[in-house]
């Protein structure tokens, strides 16, 4: 197939396919076609047979025939579904009509392929079918991950916190403030749980600066400012350690970018800046200033919104000050997103001032 193949899910080395037929002819196209294309195919002349074949293997998706003897592919289709939700599973028929496309959907089938088919049409179809069991694999490893690698987040921000003697409530702030952005902004559950990590550890490079420069209560120097701004990228490097999370790490590199290019560390303007980064930029700021700090006290909302909007389009995304706009009020609390939205984000928050 032409691009980047999709990885197994079943755990083989190759991508392995049972293919369920009467037709010992097209049995044998299918086992040709696919195996050609590097994939591991096991064939089967009826359903019973494939039904047991299946629950003693690990199959990436299964290919059948509508209509055979005894159990037909719907059937079949249902069953497996019952095994394996996720299993993708494209139907072969002589009759593709609408009727039977619906019924198909309606059992859980990812595709369909009309005889006589290509074999151009026949390796779309199973790039297609497995690229969408990719994403929804993928999209439940991390809603599986996801308060695991919360807890971790939150434990390793609260230690830091507790050495710069803010609240201890700051990162976590961050990072249902930015996933809340992120949820008006229309991204999907995996992007926002990213985004809400990179905010619980924004701060993680702080644990390597030094506590003269951390914890001085008055203006840094020159030479101090240069220190403190090492945090993003040391923190980048403490989470960049395993792929999984190289785009939280990206997000912490970029969180002290600016909208105009004048930010640290790589001085990178615009849509270049990670969207995650941008996000937290507005959530960050605005928390920094509605909240104590070693070297001064919380400043008042009006003059925090202020700042906020006088700065949108040089220091912020202007698009993301608005969109913080419809996540917090002009008294500092939370607004409703909406029943839906509510429903798959993970918690409140309380601002410094706000009205609870």
């Amino acid at each position: 197939m032409n691009g980047e193949s999709p990885r197994s899910l079943s755990g083989n080395r190759r991508l392995r396919v049972l293919c369920v037929d009467d037709q010992p002819v097209i049995l044998h196209i299918l086992r040709r076609l696919l195996e050609v294309q590097g994939f591991e195919v096991v064939t089967c002349g009826d359903a019973v047979t494939a039904l047991s074949t299946f629950t003693e293997g690990a199959f990436d998706f299964v290919m059948t025939d509508v209509h055979m003897p005894g159990m037909g592919g719907l059937a079949l289709t249902r069953a497996l579904r019952d095994i394996q939700p996720e299993l993708p599973v494209i139907i072969v028929t002589g009759h593709g009509t609408v009727d039977t496309a619906i019924q198909a959907l309606r059992e859980g089938a990812t595709g369909m392929l009309v005889k006589p088919f290509t074999g151009q049409e026949l390796l779309v179809e199973v790039r297609r079918a497995l690229a969408a069991a990719q994403v929804r694999y993928e999209a439940l490893q991390y809603r599986y991950m996801s308060p695991v690698l919360d807890s971790i987040a939150l434990t390793l921000s609260t230690a830091i916190e507790a050495r710069n003697l803010e609240t201890g409530e700051h990162c976590r702030r961050i990072g249902i403030l930015s996933e809340r952005i992120a949820a008006v902004l229309g991204l999907d559950e995996r992007q926002q749980m990213i985004i809400r990590v990179g905010g619980y550890l924004h701060d993680t490079g702080k644990i390597g600066i030094a506590d003269a420069v951390l914890l001085k209560p008055g203006r840094l120097t020159d030479e101090e400012m240069a220190e403190m701004r090492r945090h993003s990228e040391i923190g980048a490097a403490i989470l960049d350690v395993h792929e999984a999370m190289s785009e939280i790490a990206q997000i912490v590199r970029h969180h002290h970018e600016r909208w105009d290019g004048r930010g640290y560390p790589a001085a990178l303007a615009g849509t270049a800046i990670p969207l995650g980064g941008r996000i937290i930029a507005v959530a960050d700021a605005f928390s920094a200033m509605t909240g104590d700090r070693v070297y001064r006290p919380a400043l008042p909302l009006d003059r925090a919104w202020a700042e906020l909007r006088a700065n949108s389009g040089s220091q912020f995304d202007p698009e993301l000050v608005s969109a913080f706009e419809r996540v917090v009020d002009e008294e500092g609390a939370l607004r409703p997103l909406g029943v839906d939205l509510e429903r798959i984000l993970i918690g409140e928050v309380q601002l410094p001032n706000a009205i609870a």
